[in-house]
């Protein structure tokens, strides 16, 4: 028997069955979900079991990076770093600015 396409649920005969995905695709059906190019098994990029093209391929997010002491220490250098002034008329660097509490 033959596999319905995982796109629009008809049957996919074998001279146009896409077998990607650990699924059952059309040629045509095979195609990117936002922008709905046509796709094949060198240009295509799964994810979540769903073919995109490379442009919207998701982009998957990162998770916050462990605080060890060479990261804590470039997010020191780089704090340290935007606090630096530059005078305007001379290449001069002045000291950073106080900082002044009240009670």
């Amino acid at each position: 028997m033959n596999p319905q396409c995982a796109r629009c649920g008809k049957i996919v005969y074998p001279t146009e069955k896409v077998s990607c995905l650990d699924k059952n695709w059309h040629k045509g059906c095979f195609h990117c979900e936002v922008c709905k190019m046509t796709l094949n098994m060198k240009n295509y990029k799964g994810y979540d079991k769903k073919p995109y093209c490379n442009a919207h391929y998701p982009k998957t997010s990162f998770t916050i990076v462990a605080d060890t002491p060479e990261n804590l220490r470039l997010r020191q250098q780089s704090e340290l770093q935007s606090q630096v002034f530059h005078c305007v008329n001379t290449p001069h660097i002045l000291p950073p600015r106080p900082t002044l509490l009240f009670k």
